[in-house]
């Protein structure tokens, strides 16, 4: 019963919060327009400086582990080159093999699995999650480009120019900077004066909550249908298919507690809302994508839960 307790109470939160942002868009108190401010904003400050100051508190000595970082790194890498020909095989047109290959493979980390990892390991316990931020969120970016720009039958732009400009972006992007700035004030031992760490620390309060409300409020389910049998297909190899290999094997290498659960946060997070803009603007099925995106993240409320709690009775996390 505890245990059934200590998964609910680790889940079951972030929901409640991200339909506030489904409820407040619906009632007109927000709209789109907000939303895609709220996003940019969070995304640059918000989720940025959380993750810094997640990164600049924690111990990495502590929780720096090679053989974490090239198992994430792995698995990653083959699932994404797997399902690429793998789905082909039986999804013929290309925009919707894209969009299924992109679903599955890549996850909401960042969005979602920092939340959970916060409620299932407390504030303290997340160095391994942090760890895994500068890892996941590059490498998923530039298998996106790759696989979306490989399906494309329209060609477009050029393959190397794309891989180009997503090498830039990477680099530019806010939370592999963070990332690299609270890694560097770890190696050299740089501390901030107390007023400058409380205020960090109140920007940083703002990424997960805002983050969580404004993903509920990009929610729409009016399309559903249409997908319905591809986006189902999706929705359990991201859920529950990905997941389910990764952390069996992960368990089977050896890996435990916080370890344990910065793998399943991240391989068990619905498919990133990301992908619908990328899907968008590289000739994919974007439409397959929005209804993918919804679907997971809909269904992670269980499989969340439902994994949480199995790792927890197994006195695995």
């Amino acid at each position: 019963m505890d245990n059934l307790i200590f998964s609910f109470n680790a889940i079951i939160p972030v929901f409640l919060v991200m339909g506030v942002g489904y409820f407040i868009k619906e009632i007109g108190l927000i709209d789109d327009r907000f939303i895609a401010t709220a996003v940019k904003m969070n995304f640059k400050i918000g989720l940025s400086t959380l993750i810094f100051y997640n990164i600049y508190k924690s111990k990495l000595s502590k929780v720096f582990n090679i053989k974490l970082v090239v198992f994430v790194f792995l698995c990653i890498l083959i699932w994404a080159i797997v399902l690429s020909f793998v789905v082909p095989i039986f999804i013929k047109d290309k925009k919707r093999a894209s969009a299924m290959v992109h679903t599955i493979f890549r996850s909401n980390f960042v969005l979602l699995g920092i939340p959970f990892g916060i409620n299932m390991l407390g504030k303290n316990n997340i160095g391994a999650i942090s760890l895994l931020i500068p890892i996941a969120i590059p490498l998923y970016n530039f298998l996106a480009v790759v696989i979306l720009s490989a399906f494309d039958e329209k060609g477009g732009q050029d393959i190397k120019v794309k891989i180009k400009y997503t090498i830039i972006g990477i680099i530019k992007n806010p939370l592999i900077i963070a990332s690299a700035i609270g890694i560097m004030m770890q190696l050299f031992l740089i501390k901030l004066p107390l007023f400058l760490d409380r205020a960090v620390s109140e920007v940083a309060a703002l990424g997960t909550p805002l983050a969580i409300i404004t993903l509920g409020a990009q929610l729409e389910f009016k399309s559903l249908v249409n997908n319905l049998k591809y986006s189902l297909i999706a929705t359990f190899g991201r859920l529950v298919m990905v997941p389910g290999v990764v952390v069996s094997l992960a368990i089977l290498m050896g890996f435990r507690g916080s370890e344990l659960g910065a793998i399943f946060v991240l391989f068990s997070a619905p498919s990133a809302v990301s992908s619908y803009v990328m899907a968008r603007e590289m000739n994919s099925d974007y439409k397959l994508t929005g209804d993918v995106v919804i679907l997971t993240t809909f269904f992670s409320m269980f499989t969340i839960f439902i994994g949480v709690y199995l790792l927890k009775t197994f006195s695995l996390i």
